[in-house]
């Protein structure tokens, strides 16, 4: 799936749901939350996706903080790597959350039903056969559940998110292209990730079994992130054809072209990161190079902006070469034996 998004068009860089959100907030008609003691659909996500650009924006600057720090007399980087797993926390847990909000918003297009169990949003949308709710569910969970397993074993099974890093000490790496096998050296590579912490069957603590199969693996940042950007945007695609198809359905209308919206008002740069995120190195963890990666443009060009986004995207590069790698773990003193990845 190949996404657009123009400023000169569209007035911003924001999932397509965000301007479609915004011609329901025109007609007051088409929305039902005040019967259902719900903020308007265009709040709800607007303050949904702020949660989701502020996490991205903290994890890119601890990237960055990561990225220059200096090495010590010992040779060793003169920087804790301690805060990361909380931010990169952070951003799951705003990512799941966004999802959930995606539903709310779809409940809230509907008329109020008291027959729909209320506990639950997706109960709710099941129970009054919501005319969007299973395809948009169809559509956007293999994503969900990409992420999703790791944000219940933190929350329900105390699982701990541990950083790694993997970094060259001035002997250097080389990279090649997977298509073409073209050759760079790249300077200062340093590659940030984190892998999420479990018992395994062997009795030592080391990376879930049930998020990294093989035992030994981490997540690099600099794949995961791309991973994450591109598939929000993938969700807003959809949810704007959920609200649509809702709006069709239950009003006899077809929404008209979306109108560019000019945000003001936003509390985060979302053109900055959609280029941050563009520019993060193409630097994996050796069991990510088989991975599809999705490919994310950013272009300024007289004022205005563009970003594409291409998912599930292609293999971008592998590398070779000698580095060392750097870990923060809490060992357990019952179970004092400790399986880091890759190795």
């Amino acid at each position: 799936m190949k996404l657009e998004h123009k400023t000169h068009r569209d007035g911003n860089l924001h999932p397509k749901a965000f301007n479609c959100l915004q011609l329901l907030v025109l007609d007051e008609t088409l929305t039902y939350h005040n019967e259902h003691a719900e903020r308007h659909p265009f709040s709800i996500y607007s303050l949904s996706i702020q949660k989701v650009m502020q996490s991205f924006n903290a994890v890119l600057n601890e990237i960055e903080r990561i990225s220059t720090a200096l090495f010590n007399a010992d040779g060793n980087l003169d920087y804790p790597l301690k805060k990361l797993p909380d931010l990169q926390k952070e951003l799951l847990y705003a990512l799941q959350s966004h999802i959930d909000d995606c539903y709310r918003i779809l409940k809230v297009i509907h008329p109020y039903n008291s027959n729909g169990k209320e506990d639950f949003v997706e109960s709710w949308l099941e129970k009054v056969k919501h005319p969007a709710y299973k395809d948009f569910r169809n559509a956007i969970n293999e994503y969900r559940e990409s992420f999703a397993p790791i944000v219940n074993k933190i929350k329900h099974n105390g699982g701990q998110l541990r950083p790694i890093m993997m970094y060259s000490r001035g002997r250097g790496i080389v990279t090649r292209t997977v298509e073409k096998g073209i050759q760079t050296f790249p300077k200062n590579a340093r590659i940030v990730g984190y892998f999420l912490e479990g018992m395994q069957p062997n009795g030592r603590i080391g990376p879930d079994l049930k998020i990294h199969p093989d035992g030994i693996s981490a997540i690099s940042l600099n794949r995961d992130l791309r991973y994450h950007f591109a598939n929000l945007y993938r969700v807003g695609h959809h949810l704007r054809a959920a609200i649509a198809r809702t709006v069709r359905k239950l009003h006899g209308i077809n929404l008209p072209r979306d109108v560019g919206v000019n945000d003001a008002a936003s509390q985060y740069d979302i053109e900055s990161i959609a280029e941050r995120v563009s520019k993060l190195p193409p630097l994996f963890f050796e069991n990510e190079f088989s991975k599809k990666t999705p490919d994310i443009k950013f272009y300024r060009h007289n004022g205005n902006t563009d970003l594409i986004l291409e998912t599930p995207g292609s293999q971008y590069m592998t590398w070779e070469g000698e580095v060392m790698r750097r870990y923060e773990i809490q060992v357990d003193a019952v179970c004092p034996e400790y399986q880091l990845p890759y190795r």
